[in-house]
């Protein structure tokens, strides 16, 4: 649990020396602000100074309750068993725990925003956009709510209407909740800086070290962490009646609630240290929950917020038996009317719906409130389950699965769609990757028949034009060497030592690379052997740790050009910083073009049908946020004009048949892993076409366009047992036509 993670291994070190903190810490010399940490907002006219507001008995108004952190509610009413009373998805893993104070429940996520919901029912009162991860819980005061941000800021809001009264900036991370008494709050950040602020302006009022006292109870700072010296939580005791737990116990009339990694939520009896109830949902419940008038609050790493109440003796409610659909990204406006342009609210990716009525653009739904809505259907979908992958009906028919052998991984398609070429690996054993067998199917995933035996720590294969040789890489003579494999007749041959070998598209040559004496080189070769030529000579300069093995080149689809990683350094100050580029370079040798980047990897190099753009996926940023790593670069390559777009996140995949690119984006919250898209450049529209929670490989239109092919391989270890991947693919008819 991100709320207290480190802090009980330091918890003794407070104990210890606080004393010594007290005396040399909280009665030194204050210092005063150096610089305008804090920018007011309350002289803005947009902005009126709301009024201070006392809070409520039933009030969970912080982290845990109370300044003690005893979890503790007064609550008499609740007890379980209890039942969902609404769910709200947020658009990403929620760490933090939610407060409530005078009927408004304040949540924040991962996905940079901080929701303030009903805490009845479900509804949106606002939503401040803070455009970084909120990891921990708000504090309300006054009718303010105040919260931190990932990037060191700290805000101050109206807690009725999410204006922004006041920010301020911390001069290193914040790793616990801010606490606000009398007036004054205290923030803890890195490396043990504990700042006083006026709760009302915002103003730096004291910074102090290490520790300080709030109503006569001491609090620490060690690692950014700010918390209580003695906490009244007891973790130990409670958390082994679960499955393995993150969270923190709470308590209210008798009643011990505490969430687990397995996604439940428990409930048990203090007396008798008996489980009476648990609730499953989709992700970790890794953060403490909450109890304000009757209601308990959890959530989780499936990006939810939860809200239980007492279970009615009535019995559970009629079955909705209406059609249901799920909205299929984060953000997605819906309207009052049908034709609206501003929209009435913003839902969040996998929001499950009643669908009301299906028109060509779009649906009317029904909102967890019972309001009345409509949605486009780039935003909201009706998914069908097909062996664990979910397919938008809109726009996918019926699948074909196709299983190939046991152990195979990386599959190829034939150019003529009529063949799998595969690697197959049995042996797991070893620190790296490596396969011992080249197989072939067919289509159907039938007639399985071995090519090769050998050495292959390059999982990539490569087809001729005429669907008839297979190129691969493996090891012969303590070397790689470059093999062909004609399938049909059964041949094999050993090429030239190389790596990362390459069929042209319009001609029997092959592009491949080696390494060596310092340079990184690029050749081209006839698939016989002869007419071996340089294509480019490249100084190599080592990018962190070593590749196991070289990246085929990218072939244009004229069979002209050749895309290819390469490094670069770039001037910053008086020093280089060593990134990845893209070369272009012709077939002859000549240097065309040169795409910078800031990355340090480079892969999934793909040409557009009519040769003008390249996709291209960027992994390796030095920026901390991992959510600018790892994302699908699209670039001009003939045309400058060509607006450059990046998408998330990777496995870029063209129509053979129109300017559409399909790819993969890994969904951040538990409980759902991929999604598949498909972009059409010319519109700019994003079509959903499926979700699952399963593993997927690659992704690859089949001849004609008419067709996706979804590739799954499993992991080694399922059912406590490493064993040899399966792979299986859903080949799936798609219809983009409005």
């Amino acid at each position: 649990m991100l709320q207290i993670t480190k802090f009980r291994t330091v918890l003794l070190f407070i104990s210890l020396f606080v004393p010594l903190l007290l005396l040399s810490g909280c009665n030194s010399e204050e210092k005063p602000q150096k610089s305008p940490a804090s920018i007011p907002k309350t002289d803005s006219p947009e902005v009126i100074t709301p009024p201070i507001t006392p809070l409520r008995a039933e009030d969970w108004h912080m982290f845990m309750h109370d300044l003690q952190l005893s979890g503790k509610s007064p609550d008499k009413t609740i007890k379980p068993p209890l039942q969902l009373l609404w769910q709200f998805k947020t658009g990403g893993p929620i760490s933090a725990s939610p407060v409530i104070a005078n009927g408004i429940l304040y949540i924040g996520s991962t996905d940079g925003k901080l929701y303030a919901l009903n805490a009845k029912e479900w509804e949106i009162k606002w939503v401040f956009n803070a455009k970084s991860a909120v990891r921990y819980s708000a504090a309300v005061w006054g009718g303010r709510v105040y919260f931190s941000t990932r990037d060191n800021m700290f805000y101050a809001l109206d807690a009725k209407t999410g204006d922004m009264l006041w920010e301020f900036k911390t001069k290193g991370w914040m790793d616990s909740p801010p606490v606000v008494f009398d007036g004054t709050v205290y923030i803890g950040a890195y490396p043990t800086r504990i700042y006083r602020l006026d709760a009302i302006t915002g103003k730096l009022k004291s910074e102090r070290q290490r520790a300080v006292t709030i109503n006569g109870i001491e609090y620490g700072c060690v690692n950014a962490e700010f918390r209580p010296v003695i906490p009244q939580y007891n973790t130990n005791l409670w958390r082994k009646y679960t499955e393995g737990s993150e969270s923190y116990p709470i308590i209210a009339n008798g009643f011990v609630y505490i969430g687990a990694g397995n996604g439940k939520v428990h409930a048990i009896d203090i007396a008798s240290k008996t489980e009476t109830w648990s609730h499953q949902v989709g992700g970790a419940v890794n953060a403490a929950p909450a109890i304000s008038d009757g209601v308990l609050y959890a959530a989780s790493t499936d990006g939810s917020i939860y809200a239980f109440a007492n279970a009615t003796e009535s019995g559970p409610s009629e079955i909705d038996t209406r059609q249901h659909g799920i909205v299929t990204r984060d953000n997605a406006p819906v309207y009052a009317e049908k034709d609206g342009t501003s929209p009435l609210l913003h839902l969040n990716d996998g929001t499950n719906l009643p669908i009301l009525q299906t028109t060509q653009d779009g649906y009317q739904v029904e909102l967890p409130n019972k309001e009345k809505v409509w949605i486009d259907k780039f935003a909201f979908g009706q998914f069908k389950e097909t062996d664990g992958m979910l397919l938008n009906t809109n726009f996918c028919g019926e699948p074909r699965i196709v299983h190939l052998i046991k152990g195979a991984e990386y599959p190829y398609w034939s150019p003529d769609g009529e063949r799998i070429a595969m690697l197959k690996r049995t042996d797991l054993s070893g620190s790296y990757w490596e396969a011992s067998e080249l197989w072939i199917m067919d289509k159907k995933g039938e007639q399985a028949r071995k090519l090769y035996t050998g050495q292959f720590y390059n999982p990539h294969v490569s087809w001729s034009l005429d669907s008839r040789l297979i190129a691969f890489e493996a090891k012969a003579e303590d070397d790689r060497f470059v093999f062909t494999a004609d399938w049909d007749l059964g041949r094999i041959k050993k090429l030239v030592r190389g790596a990362g070998p390459a069929w042209s598209p319009t001609a029997n040559q092959l592009a491949f690379r080696r390494r060596e004496k310092g340079y990184d080189s690029v050749y081209r070769i006839n698939s016989d052997g002869s007419g071996g030529r340089t294509v480019a000579r490249v100084l190599y300069k080592r990018l962190g740790q070593a590749p196991l093995y070289l990246h085929a080149p990218s072939w244009s689809p004229d069979g002209n050009q050749l895309a290819f990683e390469v490094t670069q350094d770039h001037k910053v100050g008086n020093g280089t910083v060593r990134y990845a580029a893209i070369r272009i370079q012709s077939v002859k040798g000549e240097r065309l073009k040169q795409i910078p980047t800031q990355h340090q990897r480079i892969r999934q190099m793909r040409w557009s049908p009519d040769g003008t753009r390249l996709a291209y996926v960027l992994s390796g940023s030095n920026r901390q946020d991992p959510v600018l790593d790892k994302r699908l670069h699209i670039a001009g390559i003939t045309d400058e004009s060509v607006k450059h777009r990046i998408l998330k996140h990777t496995a870029p995949a063209w129509s053979p048949t129109g300017n559409r690119l399909a790819y993969l984006e890994r969904e951040d919250c538990v409980g759902l892993r991929w999604k598949i898209w498909v972009y059409d450049l010319d519109t700019g529209k994003r079509y959903p076409i499926a979700r699952t929670s399963m593993k997927l490989a690659s992704i690859v239109w089949m001849p004609g366009g008419k067709n996706l092919c979804l590739w799954h391989t499993s992991d080694y270890l399922r059912n406590n047992v490493y064993q040899p991947a399966d792979t299986k693919g859903w080949i799936v008819p798609i219809n983009l036509s409005p």
